[in-house]
């Protein structure tokens, strides 16, 4: 430990009460005094007037001076006193962010605000010509209020023998994607910050917040990717302060409560973090009370009878079709009762198969012929942990009888349980009105997968949203292998069904994802 350099109880320039030293910035002492004209607590960053640093440091705060902006912790004064060159600071209470991040993860919106707030400051900082270059999250504080506070503009460089940046404003976009990435995953994707692990790395390419954790909303993952990844996999480079604020405004909204440079020390409550409700359905509706229930659209009123006949012709076309296509899977599943009889046990298979199949009840009514049921809509169901869906864009392959096609899950790493981070996540599908449900048959792809088969009550008028517990629990196939078959001798009335995945087959070395090839269903 080096020598102090002052003493509690000393007194700089007849005003600076020395109070509590500070962790240590580089060569600087810092501690927190008491400023005895004005009465209120700054902060001191000391070096011996010989130091090489000091004339750094006294540069940097006057450059960092220039900055009014309430989120940035403002330089107060530069001195040369004798022995002594020290900078004065403003002194936040709060929590450090990389402390708060130790406890997991930020919600997804919160993430988003404080990443745009921190954007937004830093970019007025680079309208003056004012960096920082070493942005961390042991650099922000969360203040009582829920607003934030960036150390060290100017000054936190100036304490370092850092290398010369080719463009610092570049480097402090960089670190406002680190730390969106961090209030996203709670993991560090740089170096100085060891009160978090780092972030994972794959073939020497930094892995994706959705692939770390799941739940992260799709836009979130490609502006990290956007400022972090070379080159990145979902646009061009996101290169500038001012992008990242106006791409994360864009997603926000604009009714968010918003600091600005301008901000008085009476209006600073306004900075309160914003609450997780009502949030723009976007990207974030899937964090309140969950996505909106599936049902098939309204269908429009013809305005002509020249409408209603072509409606007709339609229907009459479409009738045909259906009669044929039920004509073919009714043969098709008779033949395969035919061949399977041996499947049909209550207990479900101990091993992978090329069929599992279970029957969930003990029912003992005559088998009836099986009839197609019609999926009117479907889509990914992902409650709370999750983020509200996983690849939505591919839920239609899950049931456009094209077995080479699927939906799929997110990639989970360390365990097929998807990862410890949720119970399951799985397709929610709408059969348009109440139906007898006798047996569904899920086709996969990959051997391991569990997946259970649940129905919503009967009076349902809507999908329940909130979690897989709201629907009864039918089957479950454990283990199996790439069709997983439910047969219910006691028909199941409803009109929504799940098809949950709990625990995903191999995908890689230590990674697991699920994908649903084709769901059928019968009554």
């Amino acid at each position: 430990m080096r020598a102090r350099l002052v003493e509690p109880g000393t007194v700089l320039a007849d005003r600076y009460l020395i109070e509590d030293m500070l962790p240590e910035e580089g060569p600087a002492d810092s501690w927190r005094a008491h400023d005895q004209l004005l009465a209120r607590s700054v902060v001191l960053q000391l070096l011996p007037s010989s130091s090489p640093y000091a004339e750094r440091l006294l540069a940097a705060a006057k450059r960092a001076s220039r900055v009014a902006d309430t989120r940035i912790l403002q330089v107060l004064d530069a001195v040369t006193d004798g022995d002594l060159a020290y900078v004065v600071r403003e002194w936040s209470t709060g929590q450090s962010l990389d402390l708060l991040l130790t406890d997991g993860p930020l919600p997804s919106r919160r993430a988003a605000w404080l990443s745009r707030e921190l954007a937004g400051a830093i970019s007025q900082a680079h309208a003056l010509g004012v960096t920082h270059r070493r942005l961390a999250p042991d650099k922000v504080v969360i203040t009582s209020s829920g607003g934030v506070k960036i150390i060290g503009m100017e000054t936190l460089a100036a304490l370092h023998d850092d290398v010369e940046v080719a463009d610092a404003e570049l480097e402090d976009t960089v670190g406002l994607g680190r730390l969106l990435y961090a209030c996203l995953t709670a993991r560090w994707p740089g170096a100085d910050c060891p009160s978090l692990p780092s972030a994972p790395v794959e073939q020497g390419r930094l892995l994706l917040p959705r692939q770390v954790r799941a739940g992260v909303p799709r836009a979130l993952n490609e502006i990290c990717d956007r400022i972090l990844s070379q080159p990145p996999r979902y646009g061009p480079p996101i290169t500038t302060a001012a992008d990242v604020k106006e791409h994360l405004t864009q997603l926000l909204g604009n009714d968010l409560p918003s600091t600005t440079g301008g901000m008085t020390a009476a209006t600073r409550t306004h900075q309160a973090m914003p609450p997780p409700v009502d949030p723009p359905p976007a990207l974030f509706a899937r964090e309140g009370g969950g996505p909106p229930p599936v049902g098939p659209p309204p269908t429009p009123v013809a305005r002509s009878s020249e409408r209603r006949a072509q409606l007709r012709t339609t229907l009459i076309w479409i009738a045909v079709a259906a009669l044929v296509l039920g004509v073919t899977l009714l043969a098709y599943l008779v033949g395969q009762q035919g061949t399977s009889r041996e499947q049909r046990s209550p207990a479900l298979s101990s091993s992978p198969s090329v069929t599992t199949s279970v029957t969930t009840s003990q029912g003992t009514s005559p088998a009836t012929a099986a009839q197609p049921v019609q999926i009117a809509a479907a889509r990914s169901f992902d409650p709370y942990p999750g983020s509200g869906d996983e690849h939505p864009e591919l839920v239609a392959l899950a049931y456009d009888g094209d077995r080479s096609t699927s939906w799929e899950t997110l990639t989970y790493r360390g365990d097929p349980a998807l990862a410890g981070l949720k119970e399951g996540v799985g397709l929610l599908l709408d059969l348009g009105r109440v139906q007898e449900v006798r047996s569904v048959r899920v086709e996969l792809q990959g051997e391991g997968t569990t997946v259970e088969l649940r129905a919503a009550p009967e009076e349902a008028a809507v999908a329940p949203a909130a979690s897989a517990q709201d629907y009864r629990l039918v089957g479950t196939v454990a283990n199996a292998g790439t069709t997983a078959l439910f047969r219910l001798q006691q028909p199941a009335s409803t009109r929504y069904l799940l098809v949950w995945l709990t625990s995903l087959p191999p995908e890689g070395a230590d990674t697991y994802r699920g994908r649903v090839a084709e769901v059928n269903v019968y009554g």
